[in-house]
């Protein structure tokens, strides 16, 4: 009978161990708010880690819309580079590049207005 509690203790354990280890790679949704100003027609943007794009979004914006573009992602925590090219009327690009840490708290948000 110790031996059946035994093992069932050590079985819950080991699941406890495996299960935490697992949440901590299970990639996590989080929010990333890139604010431009109104000149700003098209947003592209490459989060990249270890030197490679895990996700890439290219946004397009109305003549005048100065609000901030939101972008909803899932990634596995840890830290990653957000490279960011804004285009204005022009269509001249402008790179930006910001650190981005996941899991972040809240709403993270990149001012990119000059």
């Amino acid at each position: 009978m110790a031996r059946k509690r035994l093992a069932t203790v050590i079985a819950v354990v080991g699941l406890a161990v495996v299960g935490g280890q697992l949440a901590r790679a299970w990639p996590r949704d989080i929010q990333v708010a890139y604010q431009t100003g109104p000149e700003v027609r098209r947003v592209d943007v490459d989060i990249v880690q270890d030197g490679k794009a895990v996700v890439s979004a290219r946004f397009n914006r109305a003549t005048g819309d100065d609000g901030a573009i939101f972008h909803k992602l899932s990634l596995q925590p840890g830290q990653y580079r957000a490279r960011i090219t804004i285009y204005g009327p022009a269509g001249r690009g402008i790179e930006h590049s910001r650190p981005l840490t996941v899991p972040a708290e809240g709403l993270t948000r990149f001012d990119l207005r000059e």
